[in-house]
């Protein structure tokens, strides 16, 4: 099987057995969630690239990837929570709420949940507005660049972190005069430290501020 569609393997030494999770979530309900992406991906690049086509990270814009992502996560952590269902409302907030807390599992401006943010990036996460809750970030690393394709490496969630952040870890960047900008709130240095400070998962080859293991 060529290297791209090969799926990748969660190392049971990389989850954190002394972290903090939040409505009674479980490292083991984060395991079985990311291991039905790996699923997924697998499932559909061989797929695609039986039929000619590219892989799905290939195809896609990153941001657009990263948006599927997200909502793979948050349906499949639904699915394996006990605790947790995903928010039903489009655009809601936050991404997962406590089972049986809001009517029909739908709110617009909920105090109780997990807000999930996907990225490939090292930090700076980024949100709509600032907002005073639990978060839960799945950092990943995509190969678009190899070539061959086919000796691309197959996309890797490599850190999972989660933290109860207040208003003032964000820095919120608003619009000025006509700019047409979106509005975004980024995690500050005291957000990301707060997070990293608390990891689920962390692949220690990509651990930002530590070194790695020998």
């Amino acid at each position: 099987m060529p290297q791209y569609t090969q799926r990748p393997v969660l190392m049971q030494e990389y989850f954190n057995s002394d972290v903090e999770l939040p409505y009674k979530l479980t490292i083991e309900e984060v395991k079985a969630t990311i291991n039905a992406v790996y699923d997924f991906l697998h499932d559909v690049n061989i797929f695609l690239v039986e039929r000619g086509y590219s892989r799905l990270e290939d195809l896609l814009l990153g941001n657009t990837f990263a948006g599927i992502l997200s909502e793979i996560l948050i349906k499949n952590l639904s699915n394996y929570s006990a605790t947790m269902v995903g928010n039903t409302r489009v655009g809601g907030y936050p991404d997962l709420i406590p089972r049986g807390v809001y009517l029909d599992d739908s709110t617009l401006q909920g105090t109780e949940g997990i807000e999930i943010k996907v990225s490939k990036q090292r930090g700076g996460w980024q949100g709509h507005n600032p907002e005073a809750g639990w978060v839960m970030v799945f950092r990943y690393i995509v190969d678009t660049e190899t070539l061959p394709v086919e000796n691309r490496a197959p996309t890797e969630i490599v850190e999972v972190l989660a933290a109860k952040l207040e208003l003032e870890e964000w820095n919120f960047s608003g619009r000025k005069g006509t700019s047409r900008r979106t509005i975004t709130a980024s995690i500050n240095r005291r957000g990301m430290e707060k997070l990293r400070a608390n990891p689920i998962y962390r692949h220690p080859d990509y651990a930002v501020g530590m070194r790695r293991r020998e």
